[in-house]
């Protein structure tokens, strides 16, 4: 197998939004693939979803803020 077939692509919707009068951002992830879908209150939750579905290995990360 040459390295163009084991290539395998992941394609991801992330919408992002932030109710009126409220100041914490809300997310939302959908892998396009398998129609799986979560939704977020942190970026860390972002990351740990794409991560997951994409079958990358879980690894450290620096700490990231909650989306405000």
């Amino acid at each position: 197998m040459d390295r163009e077939t084991a290539h395998i692509n992941h394609s991801f919707v992330v919408r992002i939004w932030r109710k009126e009068g409220q100041a914490d951002w809300l997310g939302w992830v959908q892998h396009v693939r398998t129609g799986e879908e979560v939704c977020v209150r942190s970026l860390d939750d972002l990351l740990t979803f794409i991560e997951r579905r994409a079958g990358l290995p879980a690894g450290p990360r620096p700490p990231v803020a909650h989306l405000k």
